[in-house]
């Protein structure tokens, strides 16, 4: 894993950490939803990732 790599993977996990935090000073319901988003994004962004990999 190269410097911009783990570069850009920090960014994007402080921008969603961001988004999250302000859809939840907004409405406590609207963090909770928004972050879960995020993650479900994220795991079906990395299986795909994963899955051709091994192709």
């Amino acid at each position: 894993m190269s410097k911009l790599d783990i570069a850009t993977l920090l960014v994007g996990l402080s921008g969603a950490a961001a988004v999250t935090t302000g859809a939840a000073l907004l409405h406590p319901a609207a963090g909770w939803v928004c972050g879960g988003s995020f993650a479900l994004v994220w795991s079906y962004r990395t299986a795909r990732a994963a899955a051709q990999k091994g192709q």
